[in-house]
């Protein structure tokens, strides 16, 4: 009888130390919206816990505010829009696509923050990423609250 209860309560103490460490790892995906010097933006943040994982921004660019005055002549200029990019090609972590639509540009930027170099990255001018400071890591917590003090607006916890 003593053993069965020794079981019971073991494996009682086991479920409860399984489930506080799955409850540890919360993942969370918040996405914010906004605009930006007439570009509409969504930004996507993946993270465990309050550790940022990943990013992502789509940027929904008018053809005006690139200069160009259809999809054909922005298509053209392709390679120039591109380039402003080529400094980012080589680190690791970070994809760049861009997709051509009737009346704008959809510019999608995504960093996998498990992967790339804070530090690389905000080496290239003009590259402006969180500094992780004396943590060890990019708070999710505090990022929602830069881009909501920047006129973002939560659409998806």
């Amino acid at each position: 009888m003593q053993k069965r209860i020794f079981r019971i309560t073991g494996l009682l103490f086991l479920f409860i130390s399984i489930a506080g460490l799955m409850a540890c790892g919360k993942e969370e995906t918040v996405t914010l919206q906004g605009e930006q010097m007439g570009m509409t933006m969504e930004v996507t943040m993946d993270a465990t816990d309050d550790e940022m994982t990943k990013q992502t921004v789509k940027a929904n660019i008018p053809y005006s505010i690139v200069g160009a005055a259809s999809q054909e002549e922005a298509e053209s200029m392709d390679e120039l829009f591109r380039s402003e990019f080529e400094p980012f090609e080589d680190i690791d972590g970070i994809e760049f696509d861009l997709d051509y639509g009737e009346e704008e540009l959809t510019q999608t930027i995504s960093v996998d923050l498990t992967v790339a170099d804070i530090e690389e990255i905000n080496s290239i001018p003009g590259a402006s990423f969180p500094d992780t400071g004396d943590d060890e890591y990019i708070s999710l917590e505090e990022t929602v609250s830069d881009f909501e003090e920047q006129g973002f607006e939560v659409v998806e916890e």
